[in-house]
């Protein structure tokens, strides 16, 4: 293999690793969270910061935060991110909220 072919598959396999997003969606966390909490829309829901866990060695990561209804209240949630590939946004599993 030449120099100039292992540069180049060198380089595509960094893009491709680098389109890989591991930012939390929080907008589509609160559509989610309110759809799981049973609100008919994500403005009667305010979400607290969300606090990213340790990551796995695939990027997934456990997020935690704090969603507080209209009439006040209080759910403390979590759910595990695993990070989109290329261009799509991250998935998001095991939603749980608990007073």
């Amino acid at each position: 293999m030449s120099r100039t072919s292992t540069t180049l598959l060198l380089l595509v396999l960094a893009s491709l690793l680098t389109g890989c997003s591991t930012t939390p969606n929080v907008l589509q966390m609160h559509k989610v969270t309110a759809e799981a909490i049973g609100l008919a829309s994500t403005d009667e829901l305010t979400m607290g910061p969300v606090t990213k866990g340790k990551e796995d060695f695939l990027g997934g990561a456990e997020l935690t935060f704090k969603a507080t209804t209209a009439k006040g209240r209080v759910f403390n949630c979590s759910t595990f991110m695993t990070p989109g590939i290329l261009l799509e946004p991250p998935t998001y599993s095991r939603l749980t909220c608990t007073k």
